[in-house]
């Protein structure tokens, strides 16, 4: 395969793939790169060619392919990886060595070798990467970043991170891949926790040792195809404590099994102010709201135009923040926005802060999150 050479010419289209024809794909980056002028989606590969179809029908002149290998050999500027994750390493070690932008969902990878070979193939292609940690482009999560690098809360001593879903509430609901510990590493904190460490790395600062405690409340649930019972062997639910190498602490915790109540929620809290972030109904789908007056309570934040620009289409928080990153990552493409994470490097830093998580749960104890 030739490697990518930027554009045609400076007006032509970047033309993007997409691996995978699942529910992300189809309520977040079909939605999201159909809505960006300067993008065309060429071509969709699942092996599941009935789904392939279904997405590429909302695409206009978008090939079908049963598998990636075919559809980077058509010709791609950048690629969305939204397959499985025990498929993203082989998938995007292809991509990056074709020389192809890579936005890749979370986690990167497997394990820390499969992130650290990965990181370092990208480092030497030059190409653009990202990483589906959505929440980062959550126009309310942009302003507080803003609120906070202008010191509302002052020194950042306590982060909080809290994540229910009731995504396998339904103890009757079938087995689903997630719950393959061979094929993921852990449950509800490696698909849920991952924006949690993602965040908490952003906002205040690398990490340095973990605790954790899990919880499966569910050993088995019915094979989709057979109907037969299949244990499950991953976490249902999991806390864990963090420190931060600055000296901050931070609480995490997440479950796929909790009806919705206080869903995403974001805190972070200093020796001057508290910023909180959640989840809503309404648009823009998140608010940030804060406080650094001891005779007042919580106040909503404004939101700044400059984070809702060209995302006001927007019906679903996954159109909302998904369509954000899709601008953002296209936009470096054009080189018309300097870089910024979460790049493959951040991939790495946050497939090892998973793998300390997961040696804490194994070995009852604290464990260091280094880069050895």
């Amino acid at each position: 395969m030739t490697a990518w050479a930027g554009p045609r010419d400076a007006n032509a289209p970047i033309r993007v793939g997409i691996a995978g024809a699942g529910l992300w794909a189809e309520r977040a980056h079909v939605p999201s790169l159909s809505r960006l002028a300067d993008v065309r989606i060429v071509g969709i590969a699942d092996p599941d060619l009935a789904r392939a179809k279904f997405l590429a029908a909302r695409a206009s002149d978008c090939a079908v392919h049963h598998d990636v290998e075919t559809m980077l050999s058509a010709g791609l500027d950048a690629i969305v990886i939204a397959t499985p994750e025990d498929t993203h390493y082989t998938v995007a070690k292809a991509a990056l060595q074709a020389g192809i932008h890579v936005l890749c969902e979370k986690p990167m990878s497997r394990t820390v070798g499969e992130a650290r070979e990965l990181a370092e193939i990208a480092s030497k292609a030059q190409v653009v990467t990202k990483l589906g940690f959505v929440l980062r482009y959550s126009p309310a999560m942009r302003q507080l970043k803003t609120l906070l690098q202008n010191g509302y809360v002052g020194t950042v001593h306590s982060f909080v991170f809290f994540n229910n879903s009731p995504q396998f509430f339904d103890k009757a609901e079938p087995f689903h891949w997630v719950m393959d510990a061979e094929r993921t590493g852990g449950g509800a904190f490696v698909e849920y926790g991952c924006h949690g460490l993602d965040l908490g790395r952003w906002l205040v600062g690398e990490m340095s040792e973990v605790c954790a405690n899990a919880v499966r409340m569910v050993d088995e649930r019915p094979d989709p195809a057979t109907g037969a019972l299949r244990t499950v062997t991953v976490d249902d639910t999991c806390s864990w404590l963090v420190k931060f190498a600055g000296g901050a602490e931070g609480q995490f915790h997440v479950s796929w099994s909790s009806l919705v109540n206080f869903g995403f929620q974001v805190a972070v809290i200093g020796d001057m102010g508290v910023l909180g972030w959640r989840m809503t109904r309404n648009w823009p789908f998140a608010e940030v709201l804060g406080n650094n007056d001891q005779a007042s309570d919580f106040k909503p934040f404004d939101i700044s135009e400059k984070y809702l620009r060209g995302i006001e289409w927007a019906t679903t928080w996954r159109e909302c923040f998904a369509g954000c990153l899709a601008r953002r990552f296209v936009d470096e493409i054009r080189g018309i926005a300097s870089p910024e994470g979460p790049d493959f490097s951040d991939g790495l830093r946050n497939q090892i802060a998973i793998e300390a998580i997961a040696r804490s749960l194994k070995d009852r104890c604290w464990a260091s999150i280094d880069d050895k």
